[in-house]
């Protein structure tokens, strides 16, 4: 089992995924509060998928999504 993380500089969004055998991936996402939000708290989901075309397409769509114009 292999794990890779990745999170967002000021660490409001963090992702990690954990490599399981037969090439199924689960993908933890997890969410904080700005630094200097009231209360220390975090909320997380884990989802889970098959390696190869589910996580390319997965990470096209995250692409496109982080692509739109704000506002």
């Amino acid at each position: 089992m292999r794990e890779r993380s990745r999170q967002t500089d000021d660490r409001d969004l963090a992702v990690s995924a954990v490599f399981r055998s037969g090439g199924y991936v689960g993908l933890t996402w997890t969410l904080r509060p700005w630094p200097n939000a009231a209360g220390d708290w975090s909320a997380s989901v884990t989802t889970g998928l098959e390696g190869g075309e589910q996580m390319s397409t997965l990470a096209a769509d995250v692409r496109h999504f982080l692509a739109l114009p704000r506002g």
